[in-house]
């Protein structure tokens, strides 16, 4: 009687014990998901920061968000320093890889324009360089993107400037100068100044990456998306002409391609802006 007592008391227990694990397993699952939700959004926030620090997506080679996670995660600082990638260059001036690892390093340190330096030089001595050239053409795409944030930034601030300057009494000249003092008219002036030289610059720069792209058409003539790169920094770069000529080879070699419904709008605008242009200009 007591044995059986104590071995229902044992067989008790065991299932206790059971029940508990799988109660325990049961809620583990669940912290893990809430866990990995936390583990899911960093990994989003880095992948996020990637794209707008490292130029991921944006064409220009460099640190891709792989190497971003694999440096947080090793702890490593990983990858050469500026300064080795440049004497890898100097040493290697007909190694494609050693140039453009040069001005991938020079991309992510902020320095663009030296970095469109050394591919100009590189793809000068090795004009059938696609990569290189392809490189130069995303290098100038940011160099314009850059000035343009720039141009924009300056109109705002004229914007506030003008709108800021005080209305002064119509009856006293004396206070309305005063008053007036030139200071937001200064900075107005001053913030248009520089929106006009950056959208200079921007258009000097998507005239740039067109010239490249143009290059790249002889070296890959068959490659649609050289052409659809063609005519978006030509049509920035306001040639209406050299626009619709790359939109229509674009969708002469890829008519089915999920841009041609766009690309026939760019063209019918640029029509459009063609014909205005041409009522303007005098006859005779």
């Amino acid at each position: 009687m007591a044995r059986a007592q104590a071995q229902r008391r044992k067989t008790s227990r065991t299932r206790a014990r059971r029940s508990a694990s799988s109660a325990e397993d049961l809620m583990f699952f669940p912290k893990l998901r809430r866990r990995a939700k936390w583990v899911f959004l960093l990994l989003a926030i880095a992948f996020a920061l990637g794209f707008v620090a490292f130029g991921v997506g944006t064409g220009v080679g460099g640190t891709s968000i792989g190497d971003v996670l694999r440096d947080i995660f090793s702890g490593s600082g990983g990858g050469q320093d500026l300064g080795s990638l440049k004497e890898d260059a100097a040493k290697n001036p007909k190694d494609p890889n050693a140039q453009i690892a040069y001005a991938n390093g020079l991309q992510t340190a902020g320095q663009t324009t030296a970095a469109i330096a050394v591919l100009q030089k590189y793809t000068t001595a090795n004009p059938k360089d696609a990569t290189a050239l392809q490189q130069l053409a995303a290098l100038w795409g940011a160099a314009a993107t850059k000035a343009r944030t720039e141009a924009q930034a300056a109109s705002v601030v004229a914007a506030q400037a003008n709108a800021a300057q005080p209305q002064a009494p119509t009856d006293s000249p004396f206070l309305q100068q005063v008053q007036g003092n030139k200071i937001a008219e200064v900075i107005s002036t001053d913030a248009n100044n520089r929106a006009s030289a950056a959208n200079l610059r921007a258009q000097n720069a998507y005239r740039e990456a067109a010239k490249v792209y143009q290059d790249l058409t002889l070296l890959t003539p068959d490659d649609p998306s050289v052409f659809l790169q063609l005519g978006v920094a030509s049509q920035s770069a306001n040639d209406i002409e050299a626009a619709i000529a790359a939109y229509r080879q674009f969708l002469a070699l890829a008519p089915d391609d999920a841009s041609a419904s766009l690309v026939k709008r760019q063209l019918k605008i640029l029509a459009a802006q063609k014909k205005a242009g041409s009522s303007l200009v005098p006859s005779g």
